[in-house]
């Protein structure tokens, strides 16, 4: 895929995780300001709120699929000397599996959500939109690992961000 297009991909995510987090820390300053200065509630803040956590959670994952910071359990991984690579590879198809799987449950429950709408109970917003992060950035991570694959393969970079800088402090303390 195109570089250019990738990146553009990646200031999009990195957008609209970071709206989404501006809006949370938003929307709880001011439920906290109303709530506690003017001894008034917002009934909406609540669900904005869980609402952009989700969105935010949701599009992190796929940045941090993308550099490659996402968490991994590679001491199972070190115990093959050799394999590594392998196994990483091994581990991402396994992944990849899994969010094929997500993205197909998530498209059916957007189906379902849009022929029985289901509304949010204080902005009676359709779930539906609210749901459709689930497909979008479980594909999106797909895409990124593939693209953080095909960068260890093609490239050298690591799988895992950091390594390189590890591996270099180790045999620099060992010389």
């Amino acid at each position: 895929m195109n570089p250019r297009i990738l990146s553009a991909f990646g200031r999009l995510e990195l957008v609209v995780a970071n709206a989404s987090l501006v809006l949370l820390v938003v929307v709880l300053a001011a439920q906290i300001f109303f709530r506690y200065v003017l001894h008034v509630g917002l009934s909406w803040s609540e669900e904005i709120s869980r609402f952009a956590f989700i969105w935010f959670v949701y599009i992190s994952a796929s940045l941090a699929a993308q550099r490659g910071t996402h968490i991994r359990v590679t001491m199972f991984v070190r115990i093959i000397p050799g394999a590594e690579r392998y196994l990483l590879l091994l581990a991402d198809i396994v992944w990849i599996v899994f969010n094929a799987f997500v993205v197909a449950a998530g498209l059916l429950l957007i189906q379902r959500t849009l022929k029985y709408p289901v509304y949010s109970t204080s902005l009676f917003l359709p779930l539906a939109y609210i749901y459709t992060i689930i497909p979008i950035a479980h594909a999106l991570m797909i895409l990124r690992i593939v693209e953080r694959q095909w960068r260890f393969w093609r490239l050298g970079e690591p799988l895992i961000a950091g390594e390189g800088q590890a591996e270099a402090n180790d045999k620099g303390t060992m010389a």
